[in-house]
């Protein structure tokens, strides 16, 4: 048997449903296997391997797509918000203080680097059940730690735990989901984790209870004990994973060159992903505090009220974006993404230089004062912003405030607190301006936040899904960091507003890489997306997506490609 038809009986099983298998002959699907080859029996009739499909199993996996994405959003964005009631009760200094937000980040990396094999190996239910229990370990851990070391090691547990449950969950919605809700299941686990961020952000805003930080960031066990609970009780299985291991014994004909198909898509998938960092999202939001000041918020609030505000927009707009992966596509909402916020970008650009000119460097440098009131420079080796996207899933809000000291003066209204002034900006500008950040983080939430985790879980072999997107994940960790690392220097070669200019036509980069490169797999089953993306080599792909612009399709090199273009559904990538 070749890898071929290996792959294509893996990725079949996984969308056919019960009442299928009610009409079928119960070994209908196993007659090409030799039977003395397969580990286990042939199931029976009553034992199927898609269980998952029925209308009450669908429930039960949207549930835990939620409850598990609220879990890894709270646990990944409550680290920066809590951060400074941590080092005022543990009396640290600043590097100690953004050590427990980066320690996460350490516990990532090391789950991308072992959490692929362990999916592939044990299987996707069984690393959801255990990522959610050792979750909820961690978060409980964290809650009840009194010593700076044991907070450090339940943030490595955390790390892990939801850096691997965040692949494992995603692959498992992917392989137990019809064709047409496939990306509905999967973008749940992306409102989840918005949904998440935003409540952890409320939970540490809230001044009035007693040991604020220790309930922040104790709450993501509840939906991770819960979201552990419906998996062992109700879900069953991947059926992908089941067969790939019944047939692991049988012998197979090698086919040309199947790494080098993978090895492309993956580098396809690498570089969609770090033109995604490349938008400017940090760089964005950065100015968030600001903005929000110039309305009149007094500037001690301003950077919650940005978190907050721009955490609600984010879940209203994926939400919507539930609705376009399955109305409109993948591409169409990573286009219609990348074009909104390369727009609005270039619009920040305009309103940056009215507002302060080159006079902005200063402003997005963090400052933090040691517990002996030595102030200093933040120089870790993380973000001082909110902790970076885990990749693919919504981004959390990399937020940082302002310098009171370099561009606020004391407004009668605020009393003590300062507030933000700017000759440039009007009261019109300012509201533009904080509509225009608005608008950027819905466009941002609708596709090209959440979109591309969701390309990731359709584009790889089963038997190798969970190890390529946990590389991948490692690589965006990195290309986050060093993202974010730039910002400052950025904005010291090219000014906020030349910065902002750079990340516009990142995005038109973007859009152009998205319509030549990246499938679309809206209403196709696994197994239809793996033969395309086997059989039609990458200049054939090309061509077929040039051939839908009016003054491109009559080019002659492109209509030489018109043999290969099939006759049914559209194959672009």
């Amino acid at each position: 048997m070749s890898d071929e038809e290996d792959t294509a009986i893996l990725l079949n099983n996984a969308n056919k449903t019960i009442e299928m298998y009610v009409n079928k002959v119960p070994n209908e699907d196993y007659q090409c296997l030799p039977p003395t080859s397969l580990r286990k029996p042939i199931p029976k009739q009553n034992d199927n391997l898609t269980p998952l499909t029925s209308r009450n199993q669908n429930v039960f996996v949207s549930m835990v797509a939620v409850l598990a994405g609220i879990a890894f959003g709270c646990d990944m964005g409550v680290a920066k918000p809590i951060a400074p009631l941590i080092k005022h009760e543990f009396n640290l200094h600043c590097f100690e203080r953004d050590f427990v937000i980066s320690i996460w980040f350490i516990g990532a990396l090391l789950g991308g680097l072992t959490g692929g094999f362990l999916i592939d190996s044990f299987g996707r239910r069984w690393i959801m059940i255990l990522t959610m229990l050792f979750l909820t370990f961690g978060a409980t851990l964290s809650a009840l730690a009194n010593h700076y070391i044991l907070l450090l090691v339940a943030r490595i547990i955390c790390g892990y735990s939801g850096t691997v449950s965040a692949v494992a969950h995603c692959i498992y919605m992917a392989e137990v989901s019809d064709s047409n809700i496939r990306g509905y299941n999967v973008m749940l686990y992306q409102l989840g984790t918005a949904i998440g961020f935003l409540m952890s952000v409320i939970a540490a805003a809230v001044k009035s209870i007693d040991y604020q930080w220790r309930f922040s960031i104790g709450i993501t066990a509840v939906p991770a004990l819960a979201a552990c609970i419906i998996t062992i009780i109700f879900l069953q299985r991947s059926p992908p994973f089941l067969l790939y291991k019944r047939m692991a014994n049988v012998s197979k004909t090698p086919s040309q060159n199947p790494w080098n198909t993978i090895l492309k898509i993956m580098t396809i998938m690498v570089f969609l992903l770090i033109l995604q960092q490349g938008t400017g999202k940090r760089q964005v939001l950065y100015y968030a505090p600001r903005l929000f000041a110039l309305l009149g918020i007094c500037s001690n609030v301003a950077e919650i009220t940005a978190l907050i505000s721009l955490g609600v927009v984010k879940v209203f707009s994926t939400m919507l974006s539930l609705i376009v992966v399955e109305r409109c596509g993948r591409r169409t909402a990573l286009i219609t993404s990348a074009t909104i916020c390369m727009t609005t970008i270039s619009l920040l650009s305009l309103l940056a230089t009215i507002d302060r000119g080159d006079d902005t460097t200063d402003v997005l440098i963090p400052r933090c004062k040691n517990y002996h009131n030595e102030e200093i420079k933040l120089q870790t080796a993380m973000p001082a912003g909110s902790p970076p996207p885990f990749p693919l899933l919504p981004t959390p809000l990399a937020i940082t405030a302002p310098s009171p000291e370099t561009w606020t003066q004391v407004k009668s209204s605020c009393e003590t607190q300062n507030i933000v002034v700017s000759e440039g900006l009007t009261g019109g500008l300012r509201i533009l301006a904080v509509i225009t950040l608005l608008v950027y983080e819905a466009a941002y939430a609708l596709g090209l936040g959440p979109v591309p985790l969701l390309n990731l879980t359709e584009v790889f072999p089963a038997a190798i899904r969970g190890r390529c997107i946990s590389f991948i994940s490692i690589v965006i960790i990195v290309t986050h960091i060093i993202a974010t690392e730039s910002v400052i220097a950025m904005i010291k070669s090219l000014t906020l507003a030349g910065s902002y200019l750079f990340y516009s036509f990142m995005c038109l980069v973007t859009v152009c890489y998205v319509f030549l490169l990246i499938p679309e797999t809206k209403g196709k089953s696994l197994q239809q997306v793996a033969q395309e993306l086997r059989k039609l080599s990458l200049g054939t792909r090309v061509c077929n997506n040039l051939r839908s612009l009016p003054l491109i399709c009559h080019i002659k090199w492109i209509k030489k490609y018109d043999g290969n273009v099939s006759t049914g559904q559209s194959t672009l990538i």
